[in-house]
């Protein structure tokens, strides 16, 4: 199961972040849509928590794990067509969130993602490992962006 790794220093607190990361109804708010995430079109009625669910498109997914201020995992699956190729996909995203400095008032995030590609589509493992790479990237860049334009309340 491939994993990927990808960080960013954010001057911003960890329960700001993290409150970001868990607002899954308002990720418009900070992130744009891309050819990968066209925004979440439902989520659960529940302040967010384990068992929150949410789908963007035809990826549906949980929240696994939830630990304010520090971190928060998610579980999600999609059936993928890559070319002539098709199957589903199963991810694991995990933030950790860490303080920087002694007053708290910068993190670093972490954001890992381990997937399993089923059925055929490990052969277009390389095209999902650039599009992960460009999106994590495009993620935390965006986050980035919002909390230290002080954007958050």
């Amino acid at each position: 199961m491939p994993s990927l790794r990808f960080t960013a220093d954010i001057n911003g607190t960890r329960a700001t972040i993290f409150d970001l990361i868990a607002d899954l109804a308002h990720y418009d708010r900070w992130l744009p849509g891309s050819r990968v995430f066209g925004g979440m079109t439902q989520v659960s009625p529940v302040s967010p928590g384990v068992g929150t669910t949410y789908a963007d498109g035809t990826m549906r997914g949980s929240i696994t794990e939830f630990n304010p201020p520090e971190r928060i995992t998610f579980e999600q699956s999609m059936p993928v067509k890559a070319l002539l190729l098709t199957g589903k996909l199963d991810m694991h995203v995990r933030y950790t969130l860490e303080a920087t400095e002694s007053d708290g008032q910068a993190t670093h995030v972490i954001r890992e993602v381990t997937f399993n590609l089923h059925g055929i589509l490990w052969a277009a493992q390389p095209l999902l490992i650039s599009t992960i790479r460009r999106e994590s990237g495009r993620m935390l860049e965006m986050m980035k962006r919002y909390v230290e334009r002080g954007n958050v309340n």
